[in-house]
C-alpha cells in the first residue's frame, strides 16, 4: 500500500466513538504482541495545554541518555508529526509497514469488535514504533477524555507519571455535561502507584484528581506544591524560578508565549523533576533548562508575521479562548483585529463573545470543513458582539484584507480551531 492509501483508509473513519472500556483496543494489541509493555509511559491529560506539555517534557527527557518516544494529536502539516521517537519524526515507509500490521489485526476481530476509530487507528501504530525503536521511555499525550481513550492501555508498572492540566467543559457529548464528569474521566489516567501532578486551580476538579491518586496509593502534587517566583513576561518570551519539593531552579526561559505556557512549563518541570526523585531518570538543572529554553510548539500564540504582527492561536473552545484573551496585555497595539473560524461542537457564541470584548472588527472563515458550524449561525452570532463582521472562504484574502486595514502598531490573532491553524501553516510554510 500507499501512504496516500493508508490516509484515505484511516480519515474515513469515525474520530472519535462514545465508548466504556478499552476491550477493542487490548484485543488489538493482543494480536500485535502487545507492543506497549515493558517500556516506561508518561501520560499527559486535560482539557488545553496537553500537546506543548507534552513537548516540555518529551525536549528534557530527550537530555538523558534514554531512547525516547512521544505521540501527540493533532499534526498541523503531516500525520507524522504524530508519532516521534529521538527528535525525529515516523518516515513514511514505517508509517505505511506499521499501519498495514494495524490493518491485518484489525481484520481478525473486526467482526467481533467493530472497525478502529483514527485514533486508535494511530495509537496501535505509535506503540508498535516506539517498540521497534526499542524506546526506554515514552510521553503520550490524551486524545479524549483519560479512562477510555486508547492511550489508556498501558500497565500500572509501566506508567510512571500522570500529568493532568487545566480542565474544562469541551467534548461533553463523549465526556460528561458537569465538571465534575469529564474530570472524573481525565483522572481516568491515573493507575496504582504512580505519581500524578496536575495544574487545576477548581477545587472540585482538584479534589477528584486527588481522590482518585489516594484511591489508586499514588503521589499526588497540586499546582500549590509548585512554586514560581520573578516571573517576568513579555510579548516575545518569559523568565522565572520554580521551586518543587526540594529542587530549586533560577532563571528558566520560556520562548512559549503567554501565562498559561508558563503553567505548562511549571507542570512539566515538576513532572520531570519526580521523574529525578523516583531515580528513572538522571537529568542536570541546566539540562532542564537548556530544553525548556529550546522548546517550541507550533499554533500556540504563535508570532507568524511581524509587521503587521499576527499571531496564531490554536484555541478552539471557550476555556482555551480565555486563556487567550488574558495574554492580549502582553501586547502594546493600537487596534486588534480577529481572524476565526469555529467548529460546531464548539461553544462558539460564547467564545465569540470573549473576543469581542477585545476588538470591534471580526473576519469570519467559511472553510471547507464537515465540522464547521454554518456560517449563517456564525454570523448571526457574532453581530451579537462585534460591530464590523466580514465573511470570506479564501483564509490568503481574509489575511490581506486585514494587513490592508491594520497598521504596524496594530494587532491582528487568528484563532477558534486547530484545523485553521493547520490551514494558515501551510499559507506561511
Amino acid at each position: 500500500m500507499k501512504k496516500e492509501d493508508i490516509l484515505n483508509n484511516i480519515n474515513s473513519r469515525e474520530v472519535k466513538r462514545r465508548s466504556y472500556d478499552l476491550s477493542r483496543m487490548l484485543k488489538l494489541l493482543e494480536e500485535l504482541g502487545n507492543p506497549q509493555c515493558g517500556m516506561k509511559f508518561v501520560h499527559v491529560a486535560g482539557t488545553n495545554g496537553k500537546g506543548s506539555t507534552s513537548k516540555l517534557v518529551y525536549n528534557m527527557l530527550r537530555q538523558t541518555n534514554l531512547n525516547v518516544g512521544l505521540t501527540i494529536s493533532p499534526h498541523i502539516l503531516e500525520i507524522n508529526e504524530r508519532i516521534v521517537v529521538n527528535d525525529s519524526e515516523i518516515n513514511d515507509q514505517d508509517f505505511v509497514t506499521l499501519s498495514e500490521k494495524v490493518l491485518k489485526a484489525e481484520n481478525i476481530i473486526e467482526a467481533e469488535y467493530e472497525k478502529l476509530t483514527y485514533f486508535e487507528f494511530i495509537t496501535a501504530v505509535a506503540f508498535l514504533y516506539f517498540k521497534e525503536k526499542k524506546c526506554d521511555i515514552c510521553v503520550l499525550e490524551v486524545g479524549m477524555g483519560g479512562l477510555s481513550d486508547s492511550t489508556n492501555v498501558i500497565r500500572d508498572i509501566d506508567k510512571v507519571l500522570c500529568l493532568i492540566t487545566p480542565i474544562s467543559f469541551d467534548h461533553m457529548a463523549f465526556l460528561g455535561n458537569t465538571i465534575e464528569e469529564i474530570a472524573s474521566q481525565k483522572a481516568g489516567i491515573i493507575t496504582k502507584n504512580t505519581s500524578v501532578i496536575t495544574y487545576n486551580e477548581d477545587d472540585k476538579v482538584l479534589k477528584i484528581i486527588e481522590d482518585e491518586a489516594r484511591k489508586k496509593e499514588s503521589n499526588f502534587y497540586s499546582y500549590k506544591e509548585i512554586k514560581v517566583d520573578n516571573l517576568r513576561i513579555d510579548e516575545f518570551s518569559s523568565s522565572f524560578d520554580l521551586s518543587f519539593k526540594n529542587h530549586k531552579i533560577e532563571d528558566i526561559k520560556l520562548n512559549l508565549l503567554g501565562y498559561y505556557q508558563v503553567h505548562n512549563a511549571m507542570l512539566a518541570i515538576a513532572g520531570v523533576l519526580e521523574l529525578v526523585d523516583k531515580n528513572i531518570i538522571d537529568i542536570s538543572y541546566d539540562e532542564i533548562k537548556k530544553a525548556v529554553a529550546n522548546t517550541r510548539w507550533q499554533g500556540r500564540m504563535e508570532l507568524i508575521n511581524k509587521n503587521p504582527r499576527i499571531v496564531l492561536d490554536g484555541a478552539h473552545n471557550s476555556d482555551g479562548i480565555d486563556n487567550l484573551v488574558r495574554n492580549f496585555s502582553l501586547f502594546k497595539y493600537n487596534k486588534l483585529y480577529i481572524i476565526s473560524s469555529i467548529l460546531s461542537d464548539k461553544d462558539h457564541k460564547k467564545m465569540l463573545e470573549s473576543l469581542s470584548k477585545y476588538s470591534k472588527d471580526l473576519f469570519l472563515l467559511d472553510l471547507d470543513n464537515i465540522r464547521k458550524t454554518e456560517i449563517d449561525i456564525l454570523k448571526r452570532e457574532a453581530e451579537e458582539y462585534f460591530e464590523n463582521v466580514e465573511i470570506t472562504r479564501d483564509i490568503k484574502s481574509a489575511i490581506e484584507d486585514v494587513k490592508k486595514l491594520a497598521t504596524n502598531d496594530d494587532l491582528i490573532v487568528i484563532t477558534g480551531s486547530l484545523y485553521l491553524v493547520s490551514e494558515i501553516k501551510q499559507l506561511f510554510a
